[in-house]
Formats: structure tokens, C-alpha cells, sequence
């Protein structure tokens, strides 16, 4: 039944793109990068901040690397990790102490020097809960000193010392394999105190200077927020476009309409529907510009373990039975994967045969709700919260349907995107809701500290949003944080991942596949393997040239894209 409907969608919408069968403009042919122009691209959804420290959702997340920059980043098209604000750093023999020395000259946007208090001034804000709540602050818990600063009981995090104007010493309680890539988060970016205290914390949020590749230069909320080449980025002479525009707010379906029409630059994951990603699939013309890879992302169906009927075990283990994953995938045309637990495919600890796994099994999710003491189904109505757009919207109907068969009544409360991952870290207010995580770092911690141990859970900006707590999860992740064994380590990361699967805070449903397609015109850009949506190393193949069906235009159009997209 589901096919079905979804075929008509697909015919309907195909004949709509008949004005658009190829692209309307390709490049000029530079095989040298240039400056100039402005990348456009869009998302269904509003943001609520660029505070690096508050930013922790995909739309947020795009302007905010953009703006800001911390002492470390990914390479290029890798997982390696490079210098950014620090030119070089060492470690220390027993792995608990890394020293930075800050490159000469670094300014922020507005010109101010950038020194080590910056950075002390930034980690203190970040990891300050009486200031901020940050969802990210959980990640840097192994930096000595942590628990006193947190708590109050000091002035000053003992962990971070500043000897100097250009050195940032971090010692941490003990060695964390994994220290390095959260200092390539976006929460760590350093913030200038003059301008935060200046405009308050609500403020910076929406006015921010940072130090990144880009400055802020207009945001109308629920429109769109333009960001312009910061000429004093330490490495401008790499940065090529004049500014990246990311309009909000857009439907999908107009999305890729205006990207076919040459409006927009770039379409992704969130900009194509269903009818649109299949198109693309069977288009010659534009199969060149389509960027298929795996996703680094699970989605889930979010249980609020502190609100009832979810407090009961039984009730959440009934739902994750009752999901039809493998229908869900087919009805998405397997632009998705079915899930049976938190760590993806791509991600070290992944086990496709674990005995434990999430299923689809009727009978075993009525077992359940017998055992919960609801043999005929729950006599309330339960409230799933889901984002706006076409995709919340597909997502709850389905997850509807599969709910009423075990007597398990939803209603669906839409939110706008803004709203929405704010409420959901709000404490005793969400029952259900979808949710997922989008990889930070290629690592199974990153993926299971800050949904599910027990310090993650705050009044308000929880990252762990089912309110889960279990010491026997603490205590193996707390072991795993520390292990030096590669293959012990990732053996605990397994075992906490079978205690999710018996306790079912989350019901895992899906890892996507990520699409891109970009204009012939935009060059120098593969989607990265940690922020694909991370546009910041792309330049425009500028002027316009108007395409043509000759052959020979064609394939000079096509020949310096090869290397980048791997051919038609």
C-alpha cells in the first residue's frame, strides 16, 4: 500500500521537472580555483543560534562552523586531525597533558587579537552550567578539574593553564583516545569576552564574531542568514567564496524545484523528497553532479524514560517490536537502512548479526505490553512530537500505524525545527519523538555519551533527551573513556550498546543514505566524511556559461569535474 501511493507521488512529480531536464547553466571551464560569487543553498527549518557552545542541531550546525574556528580541524576529505588556530601541539609521554602554541597574528573577525585567555574565557563559558547550558559540555569531562568547576567549587577549570599569551595546556585526569577529535567540535571554538559580555550570552547567539573562514553578515530569522569571507581568517588565502547563503524555512519540494532552475547551488539530504532523489537517479544529465554515500547518522524514535507509560521497561520494548523498519525503508525507496542499533554501519562496534538487535515482531511487542500490565493497549493517548515538513510528517503516520496495532494511540504535535530540538532537552515535556544523531567524530563514544550517560541528563539542554540513567552504562562507558586496548575498549562500547537494546530508551530505526548533487558551475568540493554539509572549501566556476546538448561542450564542461565526482 505504501509503494503504491509513493509511485503516484513519483509520476506526478516527474512530469513537474519536464522544464528542467539538464542544467540550465554549467562553468566557465577554470581549472584554477578563483574568488567570487555566493553559494546558495537551503533547509527546511529555522535555527535558533551560532553560539558554538549552544549549537547542536544539522541547521545550526552549518552556519556555525562556518563563523567560528578552535585550535584543531579535519583535513580535507579526512578523518585526520590538522592544525587550525594552533599551529602544532605535543603530547605528553603518559597521554594526560597536551600543549598548544597558537599561531602568530590570529585575529578575530572584527580584528581583535586572539590570545590563550581567549580560549580560557571560552572553555569556561562552555563548561560553565550556571551560565550556559550546553549539551556539549559533557565531552571534555575528562579535563582535570572538571567536576570542582562544574559544581562551583572552584574559580578556574584546574585543567587549563595559559603560561603564555600563545599556549593552551590541557591536562586531563587520565588519557582519552578520543581527546583530540572533540577538540574538533564545533562547541570548543573560541569566542571573544569583550563582544559576549557586551551583548549577553541570548545575544552572541544571534550576533556572533568568531574567528572562522566566514562573518556573519545578515540574518532575518525564518528567512535566511548570509555569511561573507572573513578576510582575516588565518588561512584565507584558501577560501574562496565571497558568501554562502543558507535560506530557511524552505519546503523541500520548492527546494529542489529552485535548484533545478539554477536558483540555489547546492541540494542535500533534507532538500530532496522521495520523487525528487529518484528522478535524480534516472536523469543522464544530472547523474554526474549526485553524490551517493553512506550515512553517518541513526535515526531513532526518542522514549522519555521519566514520563509515564515509558517508565515502564515493557512499554518501550513493546514499541521497538511493534516498528516495521524494513516497510519504513521501503516506503523511503531505501534512501534509508533499517536499524537495529545505535552505532551505524560505518562506525567501529557495528554488528549486523548481534542476537540482541531491535526487530519487527508483533507478537513479542504484545508480549511486552501484557507483562506492562496492557494486555488490550494503553488507555491514554500518547503525544509524539515531530519536526515540520514533509518528512516529520511521513515519519509519524507511519510510526502511527505500526503503534496502533498494539494498542498503542498517537497523536502527532508538529514543531518547527528551532523549537524542536530545544523542547526535546527540556526535562518531563516530551513523551516521543524522533530524533537521531548526526556523527561528530568516527567513534561509537561519540555516538553513545551524550544520549545515554546519566551526566548528560539536565533540566534543560539535556543531550541525553530520554533521561536515561543506569550506573551499570555509566560504569562501561566511564571504563571505555579511558581504555588504551583498541579491541577491549570497543568490546565495551558493544556491551553498553546491549543494555540500550534491553532497556529501549531509543528505538533504533535507520541509518540514511546522504545524497548530494551540486551545480556544474561549483568546484573543489566533496562532501566531508565527518561535515558533509560543510561547504567552506568550495569555489564557483564563474561566469555562467548557458549549457548546451552539444557533445563536445559537454565533455568540456564535464572533464575537470572527473576527479571530484568519479565521472557520468
Amino acid at each position: 500500500m505504501r509503494a503504491a501511493a509513493g509511485l503516484l507521488v513519483v509520476l506526478a512529480a516527474g512530469a513537474c521537472r519536464d522544464p528542467y531536464p539538464h542544467p540550465r547553466f554549467r562553468g566557465a571551464g577554470s581549472a584554477t580555483p578563483h574568488r567570487g560569487g555566493t553559494l546558495r543553498f537551503a533547509y527546511d527549518s529555522d535555527l535558533n543560534t551560532v553560539d558554538p557552545a549552544l549549537a547542536a542541531d544539522t541547521v545550526a550546525g552549518v552556519p556555525t562552523r562556518l563563523v567560528h574556528e578552535g585550535l584543531v580541524n579535519y583535513a580535507r576529505g579526512s578523518t585526520d586531525i590538522v592544525p587550525a588556530l594552533a599551529e602544532r601541539w605535543e603530547v605528553s609521554a603518559d597521554g594526560r597533558t597536551y600543549t598548544f602554541h597558537l599561531r602568530p597574528g590570529i585575529a578575530f573577525s572584527d580584528g581583535e587579537p586572539i590570545t590563550a585567555d581567549d580560549f580560557r574565557y571560552s572553555w569556561e563559558r562552555l563548561l560553565n552550567p550556571r551560565r550556559i547550558p550546553s549539551p556539549g559540555a559533557e565531552n571534555y569531562r575528562l579535563i582535570e578539574g572538571f567536576d570542582a568547576f562544574r559544581e562551583g567549587r572552584a574559580a578556574h577549570l584546574a585543567g587549563l593553564a595559559t603560561p603564555d599569551a600563545r599556549t593552551v595546556v590541557i591536562t586531563l585526569a587520565a588519557p582519552d583516545r578520543t581527546f583530540l577529535h572533540v577538540l574538533a567540535m564545533r562547541f570548543v571554538s573560541v569566542v571573544p569576552r569583550r563582544v559576549v559580555e557586551a551583548l549577553g550570552d541570548e545575544g552572541y547567539g544571534q550576533r556572533p564574531v568568531g574567528a572562522g573562514p566566514y562573518v556573519l553578515e545578515r540574518w532575518e530569522p525564518n528567512t535566511r542568514i548570509v555569511m561573507r569571507r572573513n578576510p582575516r581568517y588565518w588561512d584565507a588565502a584558501h577560501v574562496y567564496l565571497e558568501r554562502v547563503e543558507l535560506e530557511l524555512s524552505v519546503a523541500r519540494h520548492l527546494q529542489f524545484m529552485r535548484f533545478l532552475a539554477g536558483e540555489l547551488e547546492y541540494a542535500h539530504n533534507y532538500s530532496l523528497g522521495t520523487a525528487d532523489y529518484l528522478w535524480l537517479l534516472h536523469s543522464a544529465e544530472w547523474r554526474p553532479y549526485v553524490v551517493r554515500r553512506p550515512g553517518n547518522l541513526i535515526g531513532a524514535f526518542l522514549m522519555n524514560t521519566e514520563m509515564p507509560p515509558l517508565d515502564n521497561v515493557h512499554v518501550r520494548r513493546a514499541i521497538a517490536f511493534a516498528l516495521d523498519r524494513e516497510s519504513i525503508a521501503h516506503a523511503r525507496n531505501d534512501r534509508i537502512t533499517a536499524a537495529w542499533g545505535l552505532y551505524p554501519p560505518t562506525i567501529p562496534g557495528y554488528r549486523a548479526d548481534n542476537p540482541l538487535r531491535q526487530r519487527f515482531d508483533l507478537d513479542a511487542a504484545r508480549r511486552e505490553m501484557a507483562l506492562a500490565g496492557h494486555p488490550d493497549g494503553l488507555p491514554e493517548e500518547l503525544t509524539l512530537w515531530i519536526g515540520e515538513g514533509e518528512t516529520g510528517s511521513i515519519y509519524g503516520d507511519l510510526v502511527q500505524a505500526d503503534l496502533r496495532r498494539i494498542g498503542v494511540r498517537v497523536r502527532q504535535r508538529p514543531a518547527a525545527g528551532s523549537i524542536y530540538y530545544t523542547t526535546l532537552g527540556r526535562r518531563h515535556t516530551v513523551q516521543l519523538a524522533f530524533t537521531g544523531w548526526q556523527m561528530d567524530f568516527p567513534d561509537p563514544s561519540n555516538f553513545i555519551e551524550p544520549n545515554f550517560h546519566s551526566r548528560g541528563i539536565q533540566d534543560e539542554q539535556s543531550s541525553n533527551a530520554s533521561f536515561y540513567a543506569n550506573p551499570q552504562l555509566d560504569a562501561l562507558l566511564d571504563r571505555a573513556k579511558v581504555e588504551a586496548d583498541t579491541a577491549v575498549r570497543i568490546g565495551l562500547y558493544q556491551q553498553a550498546e546491549d543494555l540500550l537494546l534491553r532497556d529501549a530508551p531509543w528505538a533504533f530505526m535507520y541509518t540514511p543514505l546522504d545524497i548530494f548533487v551540486m551545480q556544474p558551475w561549483v568546484r573543489g568540493w566533496t562532501p566531508h566524511p565527518v561535515w558533509g554539509d560543510y561547504v567552506g572549501d568550495a569555489w564557483l566556476d564563474l561566469p555562467l556559461q548557458r549549457w548546451t546538448a552539444s557533445r563536445d561542450h559537454h565533455v568540456r564542461g564535464l572533464a575537470s569535474l572527473a576527479g571530484v565526482f568519479g565521472g557520468p
